[in-house]
């Protein structure tokens, strides 16, 4: 379980910090601080079929997209993800963005961040071109399905297929 200034650094560079666990607010949400550097891998369009995820950016420039419609966000702005709503985001702007992030209720999703930074370290992934990514990323993911939820047909089958080569590959998940 994670704790407050828990840091999880992914191959790609991006830093996950814990800045207020599940455990202090009693499962209402946890709050993290999201490093992401320049040319940071995004994450895939997901939901969220249980909670509300909020962005509010500190530093540089985020993209994001919910249901389809991208915004650029800046320093102070803020975006909220409804219940359901297909989204990701990404660091497109040539510098460092630094944001915070909520998950309402916090469900497992720190577990998730946790499990996922553990995985790719166990498998030594050293860069953000692995091809073992994918496959390690889909397969953690799917052990969280009530957090987060690949979005659409289009990323499900092919994450499930990559998750099912990953597991025979003997990868950890």
């Amino acid at each position: 379980m994670a704790v407050s200034g828990n840091r999880f650094g992914m191959p790609d560079g991006s830093v996950y910090v814990v800045n207020t666990p599940s455990s202090d607010t009693g499962g209402e949400y946890v709050e993290m601080e999201f490093i992401l550097p320049v040319g940071c891998a995004a994450p895939p369009p997901h939901v969220h079929p249980q909670q509300v995820e909020e962005y509010e950016v500190i530093e540089g420039t985020l993209d994001v997209t919910i249901d389809g419609e991208w915004s650029t966000l800046t320093r102070g702005e803020r975006a909220s993800v409804p219940i359901g709503a297909l989204h990701t985001f990404r660091n497109s702007s040539g510098e460092e963005v630094r944001l915070l992030n909520w998950h309402r209720p916090a469900m497992q999703f720190e577990d998730f961040i946790e499990r996922t930074c553990s995985n790719l370290n166990a498998a030594r992934i050293k860069g953000s071109r692995d091809p073992r990514i994918p496959m390690i990323v889909s397969a953690t993911m799917f052990r969280y399905p009530d957090t987060l939820a690949p979005g659409r047909r289009r990323e499900r089958i092919p994450m499930k297929v990559m998750a099912s080569v990953g597991r025979l590959l003997r990868l950890p998940s």
